[in-house]
């Protein structure tokens, strides 16, 4: 197998709450950034305040939002780079992905066939399943600046731009026998 080197965590955080309301608005209030956190087949949680806080897409959080059916979501500074140049002020993270890493240009689905393997203080983690976060009118009229939600079709150009993972990308940890931590300044490699 080999392994190559996506970056550095450089922002890692929780969505306490639901931030998007359908067709009406996306807040970023909920997003919670952590120094640590734990990812376990269930989802991921951050370390604040001394205790661990559930990411609202957790299997096991009282919502019943997450469902089991993902893990975490990661982005790329490059993919921030690049919305920036689009949008203007894009902060790091507020698309809600959970792990941003240091990784420069464009990252594609396709790019990230095989296991992504955070090298932590407890050994590897590794995750699977990289599939595109399809991107929201909600978050789309965010960084339009717009005061509502406009049609699919308004946004087509602008949802195009942020598809194909340019908004993040859902990984699956279900393999994962336990919970382990993760902290900010974990390397992260693809291994195929």
């Amino acid at each position: 197998m080999t392994e190559t080197p996506l970056g550095r965590i450089v922002r890692l955080q929780i969505q306490r709450s639901v931030m998007k309301v359908k067709g009406v608005r996306y807040d970023p209030a909920p997003l919670l950034p952590v120094e640590e956190g734990a990812i376990g087949p269930l989802g991921i949680t951050g370390l604040h305040d001394g205790a661990h806080v559930m990411e609202v897409h957790h299997a096991a959080h009282p919502s019943g939002r997450g469902g089991g059916r993902r893990t975490l979501s990661i982005g790329f500074t490059g993919h921030y780079d690049l919305m920036q140049q689009r949008y203007g002020s894009v902060p790091l993270g507020i698309g809600g992905e959970n792990l941003i890493v240091d990784h420069p240009g464009r990252v594609f689905a396709a790019d990230l066939a095989g296991e992504i393997v955070i090298h932590g203080s407890a050994g590897e983690l590794i995750l699977t399943g990289a599939r595109v976060a399809a991107p929201c009118p909600e978050f789309t009229s965010f960084l339009l600046g717009l005061t509502n939600v406009p049609n699919r079709d308004v946004l087509s150009h602008d949802l195009s731009f942020l598809g194909e993972g340019m908004r993040g990308f859902l990984l699956d940890g279900s393999a994962l026998s336990q919970p382990l931590p993760v902290r900010v300044g974990d390397e992260v490699v693809l291994r195929v």
